[in-house]
């Protein structure tokens, strides 16, 4: 109901000032462009939509191995996608991602390990939650080329305190078995296992996306697109809404559901 009271007064806010108010983004102090981007983010432009991720996206087959990013949660999942499709335009597809844990969820595996789309996944540390065809998913991870990142625990309890209001205590009882589950399944697997660390790091980014474009036979894109600074809180929530607008035709690719926790 909160949530539902601070859009109807943005947009009110939005109504009185007129269209300026729109495009003077220069002009609003902090929070209240925070709420405006919100506001679009929620209303006009939401991530769940076809251009950028399945479901709902259809999704087609594009004769290359998939690359399927496996994270705990809070660990830059969004951060590696997006360096893919901004440095491998062979992968710039419609959909731009696979969100596989919610097919998982439906009971649903349709992701072909040739069907080369970046594939996101938490598994095992969420479950499906329901029965799902286990063989097929083990062989889209044998068959693909699969990312993990590697973030110390207490950050990620940190990270996921922040983002639930609520203690690492209260996190670690919620999501330990997660843990437990995440650091079995995935070592002695064949994988590309990078520390969260190097996320940043500009140098040796370009040459985890030289690895990976040789490994899938593609090319990398002529000039290498870092990760924003990550302060650079309107640019941020722009290429957010160019990238939910246009989906692959985008300049620059965001991916990322939040930035504010």
């Amino acid at each position: 109901m909160q949530q539902r009271d601070n859009d109807d007064e943005f947009r009110a806010e939005v109504m009185h000032n007129g269209a300026t108010s729109l495009v003077r983004v220069s002009d609003m102090s902090l929070p209240s462009f925070h709420r405006f981007a919100n506001f679009v983010g929620r209303r006009i432009l939401p991530f769940s939509n076809g251009r950028v991720v399945s479901p709902p996206g259809a999704i087609g087959h594009h004769e290359r191995r998939c690359i399927v990013v496996a994270t705990t949660m809070r660990s830059g999942t969004h951060v590696m996608i997006d360096l893919l499709l901004n440095n491998l335009p062979a992968y710039r597809n419609r959909p731009l991602y696979i969100d596989l844990d919610q097919h998982l969820r439906r009971g649903e595996m349709p992701v072909d390990p040739q069907a080369g789309y970046v594939v996101k996944t938490h598994y095992p540390f969420t479950m499906p939650g329901g029965k799902f065809p286990e063989d097929r998913l083990m062989g889209l991870f044998q068959n693909s080329l699969v990312i993990t990142i590697q973030r110390d625990q207490a950050e990620i309890l940190r990270s996921l305190a922040r983002w639930h209001a609520a203690t690492s205590d209260q996190i670690l009882s919620r999501f330990g078995d997660g843990f437990d589950r995440f650091n079995a399944f995935w070592p002695g697997r064949d994988r590309m296992a990078i520390d969260h660390r190097t996320l940043f790091d500009r140098d040796a980014m370009q040459m985890l996306i030289r690895q990976i474009a040789e490994r899938t036979g593609t090319e990398p894109a002529r000039r290498f697109v870092p990760p924003p600074p990550r302060d650079a809180t309107q640019r941020i929530y722009l290429m957010k809404a160019t990238t939910r607008l246009l989906g692959a035709r985008a300049p620059r690719i965001n991916t990322t559901i939040f930035t504010l926790k």
